[in-house]
């Protein structure tokens, strides 16, 4: 999956799997070693809102658990129904801005520790707020290039594509 590059800004229109979407809430993430994390909520007036995290070029969408479903945590392993998930790394994230409402995010929020398993199904993410009890669930599914774009970026694309097809159709 190559780098995709956009960073998008609230209230930006987006396109994520060919729907028009905009950024209602970001948060700007700094990890230990200074490299920049972006989360997202995407909303739509017809659908259900979407949870996007970017790294360094790459977004996954984090899809959370339902409220009454809580996995089963012990040490380093997390089981979810029949499937364990196994911890492989932990980040600790410095909350730099928080634009709109992004769910599990507080405004005076200032570090978030965010634990990552693997596991037969995926990656799993277990999130946390210091001092706090409440712990957030995420799946985590990669997206392929081009599954979430600008909305210009969109535009630009598809208006390139037009006009290779019809100088191709010139051409013959």
């Amino acid at each position: 999956m190559e780098p995709q590059g956009e960073i998008f800004m609230p209230d930006e229109e987006v396109i994520f799997r060919g729907r028009p979407m905009r950024v209602t809430g970001r948060v700007q993430f700094e990890g230990s070693s200074g490299q920049l994390t972006f989360r997202y909520l995407l909303s739509e007036p017809a659908g259900a809102p979407v949870i996007l995290e970017e790294g360094e070029g790459r977004f996954a969408l984090l899809r959370s658990f339902p409220a009454g479903v809580q996995p089963q945590t012990a040490s380093n392993t997390i089981t979810v129904g029949v499937e364990k998930y196994t911890l492989v790394g932990v980040r600790k994230l410095k909350v730099l801005d928080v634009s709109g409402k992004v769910p599990g995010i507080a405004p005076k929020v200032p570090v978030i520790l965010s634990g990552i398993f693997e596991g037969p199904m995926g990656t799993l993410m277990r999130e946390m707020v210091p001092g706090m009890t409440v712990q957030t669930y995420y799946l985590l599914k990669p997206l392929e290039a081009g599954e979430i774009l600008s909305a210009v970026r969109h535009a630009a694309e598809q208006h390139a594509g037009a006009r290779a097809a019809g100088d191709r159709a010139l051409d013959d």
